[in-house]
């Protein structure tokens, strides 16, 4: 089962936070999950590579160079997905919890009042919900050839780790073989390695546009990610490996891509193609 909830929350007074609350985020989580479950939430600090569950910064306020700037009353969101049952039944209670009212959050020690709580697309464009089934069927049952042109919004800053360096730039290899990891991880049915070896061949960027942009962490720690947009074509169309990369696309939106995606990094989703070819305009999907 795949998640992604969105928390709605606000203050009644100003504050000034670092600007990177990917790591308070994140220990928000674990302290939310701690209170439902602690059992799933100690098998969750375990250091695996591969976490089933993302984390994102917080949405809605004016960052400057160094700093959260928060004004009172201001429209605030984060979002939590899961990519199992048990967090996704977390995240589920966790929006049950917002609802009535009974949830209060703190980060970087300052209180904040939870408004909300959206599970369902039609309510908030970053949440959503659907099985791994329900993600992969329309492309491999489908008699057509699938679209062989991706375009990926990557939303918060992303990068990846190559021969002991960290690659700011979506290269198709890393972008899908990023996702391969957490699909064969978490899925129920497993797609075949090579698929990491199309994306590496058979795949090209035509079009990116992005920046890099820094996450600055504790003890002056600095991580480097990129933001913006990216589209990729297969120069191969053989339907089966197109399926394949169709999927992962899609799953992007609750898998995040990259390193450091319980962090606040790494937030990607899918853009559709809206209007003429001549001229595209994208939305998210």
């Amino acid at each position: 089962m795949l998640t992604a909830l969105v928390l709605q929350f606000t203050r009644d007074a100003p504050a000034e936070l670092p600007r990177d609350l990917g790591r308070a985020s994140h220990a928000l989580f674990l302290r939310l999950m701690s209170e439902h479950d602690p059992a799933l939430s100690q098998s969750l600090h375990q250091d695996d590579d591969l976490k089933p569950f993302t984390c994102s910064n917080v949405f809605g306020a004016h960052r400057r160079a160094e700093a959260l700037v928060i004004a009172p009353g201001e429209p605030l969101w984060l979002r939590y997905t899961g990519l199992n049952a048990p967090v996704s039944g977390f995240l589920t209670a966790l929006a049950d919890r917002a609802r009535s009212g009974s949830l209060t959050i703190e980060l970087e020690g300052a209180p904040f009042r939870v408004t909300g709580a959206a599970l369902d697309a039609s309510v908030h464009p970053y949440a959503g919900s659907a099985a791994y089934e329900q993600l992969s069927a329309p492309y491999l049952l489908a008699r057509d050839v699938p679209a062989s042109r991706f375009d990926l919004r990557f939303v918060s800053p992303t990068a990846f780790r190559a021969k002991g360096q960290n690659l700011p730039l979506p290269l198709p290899g890393s972008v899908f073989g990023s996702l391969l990891d957490k699909w064969n991880a978490f899925a129920p049915i497993a797609m075949p390695d090579e698929a990491r070896r199309f994306a590496e061949e058979c795949m090209a960027i035509s079009q990116y546009r992005g920046r890099t942009r820094m996450v600055r962490g504790k003890r002056g720690n600095v991580q480097i990610g990129f933001v913006g947009g990216a589209r990729f074509v297969a120069t191969n169309r053989d339907r089966y490996w197109l399926s394949l990369m169709n999927v992962l696309a899609d799953f992007a939106f609750y898998a995040g891509v990259g390193r450091l995606t319980t962090q606040g990094m790494g937030q990607a989703r899918r853009l559709i193609e809206v209007s003429a070819p001549e001229s595209p305009r994208l939305r998210a999907s």
